[in-house]
């Protein structure tokens, strides 16, 4: 008798590949169509000082970093998002040159203990507003490349499901 054979590593990542390719393709299938049969374009209303540039549908207010003491490589990113769209917008990315990398983050509470985890994606609904907060989900930027000082403005990326981006001018601010 043999015994049963466990997934190796490679197997979860190509089941979670194969599940992120499936996702590409259903959104980009469902994507709104114009009477011509291309996609239809969205563009982001500039209502704000914070907000470059960009196509995702949202515009964004009291954008802010927070500046953190030198050694200290690590930030987070807060914001109030407001959606531009009739259809939920799924925040799948964040980037910013300011970091080797950054993270999307999510903040649970469970049996009275609260926590932060990464996440692949935050929702912004239909018309309406995410609020990242030191209090919820925020963003997280990582191996800051150097330090950030008060009044310094950090551009930063958001991309969704779609491949849409927005650009946040966010200025660092004293927590």
């Amino acid at each position: 008798m043999t015994a049963p054979r466990r997934a190796g590593p490679a197997r979860p990542l190509l089941i979670a590949a194969l599940l992120i390719l499936a996702a590409a393709l259903a959104a980009a299938l469902l994507r709104p169509r114009d009477t011509t049969g291309t996609p239809a374009t969205q563009t982001a209303a500039h209502a704000t000082p914070t907000q470059a540039s960009g196509s995702l549908p949202a515009t964004v207010t009291d954008a802010r970093v927070v500046a953190v003491p030198p050694g200290i490589r690590e930030t987070s990113v807060f914001a109030t998002l407001r959606s531009t769209w009739d259809a939920d917008v799924r925040i799948t990315g964040v980037s910013s040159p300011a970091a080797g990398h950054a993270m999307l983050m999510v903040t649970r509470t469970q049996d009275n203990m609260t926590g932060m985890s990464m996440t692949d994606h935050l929702t912004l609904p239909a018309g309406g507003t995410l609020t990242l907060s030191d209090t919820g989900d925020h963003l997280m930027l990582m191996d800051l490349k150097e330090p950030l000082q008060p009044g310094q403005t950090i551009p930063i990326t958001l991309t969704d499901a779609e491949g849409r981006t927005l650009t946040i001018q966010a200025p660092v601010t004293k927590p």
